[in-house]
């Protein structure tokens, strides 16, 4: 059975929730399970040459992210280098995120991961003081918890960051098992909205939208976008969006209009790119010979030399310890996207062609 097949089979309800008011809008206070929908793009964390914090670069990323009709804008997460994050640069990213999110209705969330309950809260509480929509985070993460000390701790940081929506980061690279019986139980808690599902296992996210009340998005994108939105998915988590925006945007459009088909072959050559340099970590690949030894470096090293070569966001090297894809090879990266996949360059401008107040993700009865 093919991809498609099987997906088909596997059709669910859109997830539980109305359409969101505008009192609920996002930029307004924290973000309920009502109004976590859309796309929320993920882009990297612009570094200087000296791996110092780019705040210039960091702000103009936001600017055109805004302008580019996303839902919300995740800084500090994995793409975002957050292992790499002082508290001091984790506070001040969150004041700028606010900053450049505040009165434009897109969600403001802060990546607030750490090795200790106290630092979870800590970095938690940074995002909700400085007055963001959400924060991503995630249990302790180097010891696997026992299921009563992983709800033990999703009740404490709940009660110590009550102002803040919470979505949990489910990375399955963590070992740390959340099945629909955990999130059953973290419903309980009313500031927890769902999940960010950074996993490949489509039958866990359509197994979480079936048995959670809560709100599970899917940071898959790559080879999902198309499945997810014919699947009512109630957004998507997207590093995609930050390389290629206006093939994005191209797909979502035509999933708004129904022609799934016409969107999925939109969308192929993305795919296709995605899986030839490859930008994350993962199962080894086979990278074109013209980029020579692409593959030694970092997921992290690669994905930021990606984000230059298409020239959308600013994204800097990347810090220790990743080690920076050199100059020629970039150049060599670029090349290589110039002869062979010109159209996925985003047009210059682009943020500033689309119409004010355009959101990407389309919505049922929009």
């Amino acid at each position: 059975m093919d991809r498609r097949a099987f997906l088909s089979t596997t059709g669910v309800a859109g997830v539980a929730g109305g359409t969101a008011t505008a009192a609920e809008a996002p930029g307004t206070g924290p973000l309920t399970r009502e109004t976590y929908r859309g796309l929320y793009a993920y882009p990297p964390t612009p570094f200087a040459p000296d791996l110092a914090l780019d705040e210039a670069a960091l702000r103009a990323n936001c600017r055109k992210l805004v302008r580019s009709g996303v839902d919300g804008i995740v800084l500090g997460g994995t793409t975002g280098e957050f292992y790499t994050l002082s508290e001091a640069e984790q506070r001040r990213i969150a004041e700028i995120l606010r900053e450049e999110t505040r009165g434009t209705g897109v969600a403001g969330v802060l990546g607030t991961a750490g090795l200790n309950t106290p630092e979870v809260i800590r970095r938690t509480a940074v995002a909700m003081e400085a007055g963001l929509d959400a924060a991503l985070t995630m249990q302790p993460f180097y010891a696997t918890l026992t299921k009563r000390e992983l709800l033990a701790f999703w009740k404490q940081l709940s009660a110590a960051c009550p102002r803040i929506g919470l979505i949990v980061y489910h990375f399955d690279w963590i070992r740390q098992e959340y099945t629909p019986e955990i999130f059953r139980e973290l419903a309980a808690l009313p500031n927890v909205l769902g999940s960010k599902e950074g996993h490949f296992d489509f039958k866990g996210w359509l197994t979480l939208q079936k048995a959670s009340p809560l709100v599970h998005m899917s940071a898959t994108d790559a080879g999902w976008l198309v499945e997810l939105h014919r699947l009512k998915a109630p957004g998507v988590g997207s590093v995609n969006f930050t390389l290629m925006p206006h093939i994005v945007r191209q797909t979502l459009a035509l999933c708004g209009e129904g022609k799934y088909e016409e969107a999925e072959r939109a969308f192929s050559p993305f795919t296709e790119f995605c899986v030839k340099v490859r930008s994350g970590t993962g199962k080894p690949f086979l990278f074109p010979e013209e980029l020579g030894n692409w593959g030694e470096y970092g997921g992290t090293a690669r994905g930021k030399a990606l984000a230059e070569a298409f020239g959308f966001l600013q994204a800097g090297p990347p810090r220790l310890p990743g080690i920076a894809v050199p100059v020629e090879l970039r150049k060599r990266l670029r090349d290589y996207i110039e002869r062979r996949y010109a159209h996925l360059i985003p047009p210059a401008g682009f943020a500033e062609s689309v119409p004010p107040g355009s959101k990407l993700w389309p919505r049922a009865g929009a």
